[in-house]
């Protein structure tokens, strides 16, 4: 039975750009503007374009920024709780960047006011060796650390989609990049110095609400060559959940993806050590790759608290939840593709098509395939509270988004030094699913016999083809 959406216009959604956001790209505004339309068709609220501090808006509003707000910016539009917007509020600029993802280099290291070192302690065994700087002498200090281990990964924490970061091999390629990096700005902002991994794969995981609609996913990105030839983030293929963080724990997932929604969760939870902070879009990026002792490597790369790549596929997902009431699992896979003459899907929405003035050609569209009714019933079946029946079509992965399977890593790896298994650890006690036992066939004792005779006659002619064997080889060598 579908439920159909109904308009009341009891409130207004509304896009908003922060002071603080930095410049987006056209088909980032394109994108931006059509999520908030979503937005507003899911929650029947109207839509209202560009907010007008001047203009007396009737009804509540609903705020669709472009970037992570800082506490004292949504007080002033009237932002009070994860109700009133798609993103996040934190208190310091440097909260919404990947600065806050690794610890600093000491207790005299450089620090911006309202730094959190129970935050960074909290997640620092479910991120990547490195650490966070905000000064040329902390960075020197970080990297001698880290390069005997080998080359390590420069970031800047204000860029995303895999921009602006660095693989620095010595401290010479270290100062080339510091010449670049404004004082202000690495003060304010930091830089990050990670360790630089191969190979990798990077997953998804995330929580969203509006309104009363929640959904929790997990998923995989894919990495594409843009128009000049550089990988940059292509989409996202994600398994969306009606319901949060305890639903997604529920479903059956492989070794290595429930590490990393484990370690997302981790990371969320920490959040609660940043007074103020709130958010109604949490995503956060695993990766996954061989480390610079070619060990597979995993950690957390970085939170989400805004509209970003995956929000396509995320509201696109709601979309289905909400004109549907009885749907409780979709796949959203949210595609970028460079190029001229690229041609979406005829069942895909189209976000985007054509010539960004920056990017260049570009198309950018999303596709949702809900599942049949048999499954939903399949879905809620549930056993000692664990997903039951799932169908492996769901969780699986095509070859554009595939999650490699690591060995469990143990040895001399400094990681293991303290204590805890990594995160991609699927050693032989670790089962994702508590108790295989209900999924065992029922066997009688007729059937254990009927086994047993069959075993008997087989060993019987194995033996008897053995002792011809011998006495054919026998035979001829004596004749």
């Amino acid at each position: 039975m579908h439920a159909r959406l109904t308009i009341m216009a009891n409130g207004t959604v509304v896009l908003y750009f922060s002071r603080f956001g930095k410049p987006l790209q056209w088909h980032h505004k394109v994108v931006l503007d059509s999520g908030a339309k979503a937005i507003a068709r899911i929650k029947g609220h109207k839509f209202g374009g560009l907010y007008d501090p001047e203009h007396n808006y009737s009804g509540p509003l609903f705020f669709v920024p472009d970037d992570t707000l800082l506490l004292d910016e949504a007080a002033c539009l009237g932002i009070r709780s994860p109700n009133d917007l798609y993103g996040g509020v934190v208190p310091h600029l440097f909260v919404k960047t990947k600065a806050i993802t690794h610890g600093l280099v000491g207790r005299d290291a450089e620090r911006p006011p309202g730094w959190s070192t129970a935050f960074a302690e909290r997640v620092r065994e479910i991120v990547l060796p490195g650490y966070t700087v905000f000064s040329s002498r902390d960075a020197h200090m970080a990297a001698r650390r880290m390069l005997g281990r080998g080359p390590l990964r420069l970031k800047k924490p204000l860029s995303a989609s895999g921009k602006d970061q660095t693989v620095v091999a010595n401290l010479n390629e270290l100062d080339a990049v510091l010449e670049k990096t404004g004082a202000d700005e690495m003060a304010t902002y930091g830089l990050v110095l990670e360790e630089n991994l191969r190979q990798v794969r990077t997953l998804s995981v995330g929580e969203v609400a509006v309104g009363n609609l929640r959904i929790s996913y997990y998923g995989t990105q894919r990495t594409v060559a843009d128009n000049e030839g550089r990988p940059v983030y292509g989409g996202s293929e994600l398994v969306c959940v009606r319901g949060g963080w305890e639903v997604l724990d529920a479903l059956p997932m492989s070794a290595e993806v429930r590490a990393a929604v484990v370690a997302a969760r981790r990371y969320d939870e920490a959040t609660e050590e940043f007074h103020g902070f709130t958010a109604s879009r949490r995503n956060y990026d695993v990766a996954r790759g061989i480390g610079a002792d070619d060990w597979p490597q995993s950690g957390v790369l970085e939170p989400s608290w805004r509209v970003g790549g995956a929000s396509s596929a995320e509201l696109a997902a709601m979309a289905a939840f909400a004109r549907d009431s009885s749907l409780e699992i979709v796949r959203a896979s949210h595609v970028e593709e460079y190029g001229e003459r690229r041609r979406a899907p005829a069942n895909a929405i189209v976000e985007f098509q054509g010539d960004d003035p920056e990017a260049g050609p570009l198309l950018r569209y999303t596709i949702v395939t809900p599942q049949d009714q048999k499954l939903r019933q399949k879905i809620w079946g549930r056993c000692g509270g664990a997903w039951v029946d799932l169908p492996a079509s769901v969780i699986s992965s095509d070859a554009d988004s595939r999650v490699i399977r690591f060995r469990s890593r143990t040895g001399a790896s400094h990681r293991g030094q303290r204590g805890n298994a990594p995160i991609g650890y699927s050693g032989s006690d670790y089962s994702p699913v508590a108790d295989l036992s209900k999924y065992e066939s029922p066997g009688s004792e007729d059937d254990y016999q009927h086994r047993m005779i069959v075993n008997a006659i087989a060993l019987v002619f194995v033996s008897l083809l053995s002792v011809a064997g011998f006495w054919l080889v026998n035979a001829i060598a004596h004749s």
